[in-house]
């Protein structure tokens, strides 16, 4: 039996700091790598988060995007689901067999899709609100015309030449069940497959963004409106290009396109849409 009175040796009577002090001082190669593999951990568990935090503010735009991207006017209701999910709204359209199909898969935008009895869609439609969020969007001859929502305006998407022969759309009526929208209309002919497209501003997006800082652009086309045709005329009025005079050409320039919409192969865009296009704010306020 040990004698508790016996003395003990400085290594039994140290402390456990006082080892641990002895313990570093003999070996210090072995505690810097203890040391910098530490550091080394921490330093990777920071960029981990820093990169989760950047991809979770930046990337899912991006995946969104494809989304869009991989759908089109005549694919099936399945294919949208599979995308986008299930849609939120479904209602008939008046005048035939056709049923509009309302996705909201992010507070930052729409999907519409005009489906017949077949589950085919026959419209796409995209219309965001959100200023940051800027689909992509392609047609004309081996898809050379690119159009960006919340960065092109009404005059930018085509060039030049075809801009000056085309129509435009105007709506606005004096009650709140009135839609106000402006758009362009273009049929795509051969090259695009006899699709026709569309582009403009819906009025489920409550402010109509301007390339001008402070440039109101709802109620400089209402006031253009007004002056050229009034509330008596009928909804969906088509100004031709020749009734497109200066005022109207400064207001496009101005406009900020929220929505784009496409038909698939051989149908009309007016026969689904013949006054404004994209969902409708009646629908999903």
């Amino acid at each position: 039996m040990d004698d508790p009175e016996a003395p003990r040796s400085p290594e039994t009577s140290a402390t456990a700091g006082e080892r641990f002090s002895s313990f570093t001082k003999r070996n210090v190669v072995l505690v810097a790598v203890f040391f910098l593999s530490n550091l080394l951990t921490a330093v990777s568990t920071l960029v981990t988060a820093v990169t989760v935090l950047r991809e979770t503010g930046t990337d899912w735009r991006a995946a969104e995007y494809r989304k869009l991207r991989q759908l089109r006017a005549g694919y099936t209701l399945e294919k949208f689901r599979q995308e986008l999910g299930p849609p939120v709204f479904r209602t008939p359209l008046e005048g035939g067999p056709f049923v509009r199909n309302v996705y909201h898969p992010r507070e930052e935008y729409w999907v519409e899709a005009i489906s017949d009895k077949s589950n085919a869609a026959m419209t796409y439609a995209v219309t965001t609100c959100d200023p940051a969020f800027r689909p992509e969007f392609f047609f004309g001859g081996d898809d050379k015309t690119r159009i960006v929502l919340n960065e092109n305006t009404l005059s930018d998407v085509l060039p030049a030449e075809w801009e000056r022969d085309q129509s435009l759309q105007l709506s606005f009526g004096g009650t709140r069940s009135t839609p106000q929208l402006a758009f362009h209309v273009f049929g795509g002919g051969g090259p695009d497959h006899y699709r026709e497209f569309a582009w403009g501003l819906n009025d489920v997006c409550s402010v109509w963004r301007s390339r001008t800082p402070g440039y109101d652009v709802r109620a400089s086309w209402k006031r253009w409106f007004e002056i050229q045709k009034g509330y008596e005329e009928p909804l969906g009025t088509f100004f031709l290009p020749e009734k497109l005079n200066k005022g109207a050409r400064g207001i496009m320039a101005e406009s900020v396109v929220n929505t784009y919409a496409e038909t698939a192969t051989f149908q009309d865009m007016l026969r689904y849409y013949p006054i404004g296009i994209g969902v409708d704010v009646l629908t999903v306020q």
